[in-house]
């Protein structure tokens, strides 16, 4: 029984460590006054802006929750 008990510590452990992480796709793109792109990941909870030199934008990017605007 002792062994179940530490097997499900180390699981929701495991389950913790992404926990405030969320990864989004298909962003909305623009381009800046200074040449910079724009890139706006949203939905209907968390909405991030992501500003790169690259031409596009990535299709997907990783964020942390805490960071949401």
């Amino acid at each position: 029984m002792r062994g179940y008990a530490v097997m499900f510590c180390c699981l929701l452990t495991a389950f913790n460590a992404d926990a405030g992480r969320i990864t989004m796709s298909n962003p909305k793109q623009s381009t800046t006054e200074n040449g910079h792109t724009l890139c706006v990941y949203s939905n209907s909870v968390y909405s991030f802006i992501y500003v790169t030199r690259s031409k596009h934008c990535p299709y997907s990017r990783t964020f942390d929750t805490a960071d949401s605007e």
